[in-house]
């Protein structure tokens, strides 16, 4: 059936809208938020219950691994080679002991970077070596091969006691305990006590040689020191001789007594000089320019002269006032005034005289003093440079010979302490050969093997359920489709009978969820359970016909009065008598009626439409506009009709039903189909928009939740329309599939 012919069969259904399965799970299910493939209820984070789902699953082959690795442990420990550790203490000191003072070495204090060098020491290679020899290792068969040339042996040796020694502070302690792991007792305690012994010995062989190099350095130093010295010495004297410097002066002032106090009252004389200078010429400066100065008032006789002015001044008023100014008197008074002004003009230009003599006398002094004070600093600077130069030599002398005393005095304590041995390492407790081995540790061994063994059990377990996508669970549908499952069906063996035995148990568990669809399917939609139902599935094998028959009977038994439609026209599932019935083939290619080829079954209100003949071209006589006639005719007489559909992938059959059927039911077998499969078939379903209510999931094993891998798909075989199993399955299987219901055979 091609796309064109689909969407017109899509054109022909009725206006009836089928609703999903109105409840809380299917509403987040089919949340138009979610994108294809997730579901409102899966959550960020751990799935706990999931993975406790997969550890149940893969139980026997967590339990499998555990144990091979507790038996592992076993056999490893009984074949593993007992080896014994003996453990030697040494105490490093804070600081060295010294025993003579002045040795070549200061006394060390044993920070974190010293401890750490000395492990670094314990287990170093010379170290190692040294212990070869100090114990004979190389000629020792047990220890290394002796087909080995010396050198070859002795580096192997020391290679081996290198990877077998362990070094390790005790607790926040300055003590260090050293441990030698061998395979003999006596070894072991033997090599850890020379691996300390021989440590001491290097570290004071280390403080020897340090001192020999420190003799031989300083007399290096002394010889330059001595020569330098000399050359110092030299040098003073030659400056000194052409300097002209015959008296040395001692202390930190290298100048004279006499020159220092001449130049100094020199100072003090300039200074006073120039302060009096500067008196004198302000004393000048207001007689010249002032009529009223300080020197002018004191004058006593000018100020005689200015009180016998005023008197004759009043005089004269009162005798101009009395007599008029042609008197006589008034006459003789003006006469003596105009005698006093010149007067006292005169003695202010003495006195403006004096001031400048001063004044002059006081700049003559000041040059003077200022020029014996230049020359006796040009003096005194010149032969400042000169002592400074020359105590910049005698420094240099003196400098030298300090270096030289201080080079004899410590080449004297080092050839004194050059013998004697100091040490910061001494031995607290020495190794004693072990009693017991420590390993191989049965009980160490053991719990490795079970915590690896669980590890790899576990990771192998989600490994493989992560490998595995089939669906197993209802979570699955619900995750991987988005769809709602309508029933769970669980897993059930041959021995239970067919599903007409199963409903007849009250206590069956197939039945009882039957029952749960035939609910589920009552509250699909707000009209109660759509009148047809069409039931497909992906591959052949997943239980649909038998899920039709079970639907069937589940209705047939609240009074429903229900009609299967077998419409796998290529490998029919239910059996009837062709004399009854020219089925569902024979309906399409004919104008007969419905109701007379109607095949009731052995249990009441359950009736059947056969398949019919099989036909050659089974895809193109159902997408005829007879089968949309047939399904309305049905649902006009039955309460529900229920239609056997072929799988989906590689088929249009399923499609061309779904487009003229109200609701359209997946049918799963647990572990059989995978999620890819099954997307595909959902997506198949809804390009022709088919009304997908939910799915069942057929086959599920509740307590392990277990799977049958084998794939099945289609083969053209009985016919060259027929599909089937990809493995021939025997006769007896074969007939176990068809449903006799509907016949009396």
């Amino acid at each position: 059936m091609n796309n064109r012919e689909i969407e017109e069969r899509r054109g022909q259904r009725d206006n009836v809208v089928i609703s999903p399965p109105q409840s809380d799970e299917y509403d987040r299910v089919f949340d138009p938020r979610l994108s294809y493939g997730q579901n409102a209820d899966e959550q960020e984070g751990f799935d706990f219950w999931g993975a406790i789902a997969t550890l149940t699953r893969f139980k026997w082959l967590i339990i499998g691994l555990l144990l091979v690795g507790i038996g592992a442990g076993f056999l490893l420990t009984l074949s593993s080679t007992p080896l014994y550790k003996a453990s030697a203490s040494i105490e490093i000191q804070k600081q060295e002991n010294q025993i003579v003072d002045g040795a070549a070495e200061p006394g060390f204090i044993a920070d974190a970077e010293f401890m750490a060098t000395q492990y670094e020491l314990l287990q170093s290679r010379v170290l190692a070596e040294r212990v070869v020899n100090s114990l004979g290792l190389v000629n020792d068969p047990s220890f290394v091969d002796q087909s080995l040339d010396r050198v070859t042996r002795r580096e192997v040796a020391a290679r081996k006691i290198q990877e077998n020694i362990r070094v390790e502070p005790e607790g926040r302690s300055r003590l260090v305990k050293v441990t030698y792991i061998s395979p003999g007792r006596n070894e072991a305690a033997s090599i850890a006590n020379a691996i300390v012994d021989n440590f001491i010995e290097s570290t004071l062989e280390r403080r020897y040689n340090a001192t020999a190099y420190a003799r031989k350095f300083l007399t290096e130093r002394i010889v330059q020191s001595r020569t330098a010295l000399e050359q110092f010495e030299l040098e003073v004297v030659g400056y000194a001789e052409d300097a002209g410097i015959l008296d040395v002066p001692t202390g930190e002032n290298r100048t004279t007594p006499l020159e220092a106090s001449t130049i100094l009252s020199l100072n003090a004389e300039l200074a006073q000089a120039q302060s009096r200078t500067t008196e004198l010429e302000q004393a000048y400066l207001a007689a010249r320019d002032s009529s009223a100065s300080e020197q002018t008032l004191k004058n006593s006789e000018i100020q005689e002269l200015m009180s016998e002015k005023r008197e004759l001044e009043d005089e004269y008023q009162q005798l101009i006032q009395s007599r008029g100014p042609s008197h006589p008197d008034v006459l003789n008074i003006q006469s003596r005034l105009d005698a006093i002004n010149p007067a006292i003009a005169e003695i202010k230009a003495q006195i403006i005289a004096a001031e400048e003599a001063k004044f002059l006398a006081a700049q003559t002094q000041e040059a003077v003093l200022r020029q014996r004070f230049n020359e006796l600093r040009s003096n005194l600077s010149e032969d400042r440079t000169k002592r400074v130069n020359y105590t910049i030599l005698q420094r240099n002398v003196d400098t030298a010979r300090s270096q030289y005393d201080a080079l004899l005095q410590r080449l004297k304590e080092v050839s004194i302490a050059g013998g004697v041995g100091s040490s910061q390492i001494s031995v607290v407790d020495r190794a004693l050969p072990p009693r017991v081995p420590f390993e191989p540790s049965l009980t160490r061994n053991v719990l490795q093997a079970v915590i690896l063994s669980l590890a790899l059990g576990v990771g192998l377990a989600f490994g493989l359920s992560f490998i595995d996508d089939t669906i197993k669970v209802p979570d699955d549908i619900k995750k991987a489709l988005s769809l709602p499952v309508l029933a769970v069906v669980p897993k059930t063996d041959e021995k239970e009978g067919s599903i007409a035995d199963q409903f007849s148990n009250p206590r069956s568990a197939v039945a009882e969820a039957y029952y749960s669809g035939r609910t589920a399917l009552e509250f699909s939609s707000e009209s109660g359970t759509p009148k047809s139902i069409i039931l497909t599935s992906t591959n052949p094998g997943e239980g649909k016909s038998s899920t039709v028959m079970a639907l069937g009977i589940a209705f047939s038994k609240i009074g429903k009065k229900v009609l299967i439609i077998d419409a796998d026209m290529r490998k029919p599932s239910f059996v009837a008598d062709k004399a009854d019935s020219i089925g569902l083939s024979g309906l399409l290619t004919s104008k007969d009626e419905l109701s007379e080829n109607i095949i009731s079954s052995k249990m009441e209100g359950l009736y059947l439409l056969p398949s019919g003949v099989i036909p050659p071209n089974p895809s193109q006589i159902i997408s005829s506009d007879r089968l949309r006639q047939i399904i309305r005719e049905a649902e006009g007489t039955f309460d529900l009709v229920l239609v056997d559909a072929p799988p989906v992938l590689g088929l249009t059959d399923a499609l061309t039903l779904s487009s003229v059927c109200q609701a359209t039911i997946v049918v799963m077998k647990s572990g059989k189909i995978r999620k890819p499969s099954a997307r595909r078939t959902v997506d198949r379903l809804k390009d022709v928009n088919a009304n997908i209510i939910g799915a069942v999931l057929n086959q599920f094993d509740a307590k392990r939740t277990g799977y049958d891998s084998g794939y099945y798909y289609y083969a053209y075989g009985d016919g060259a329309y027929a599909y089937g199993a990809a493995d021939k399955s025997s006769s007896k299987i074969k007939a176990l599939r068809k449903i006799n219901l509907f016949t009396e055979k």
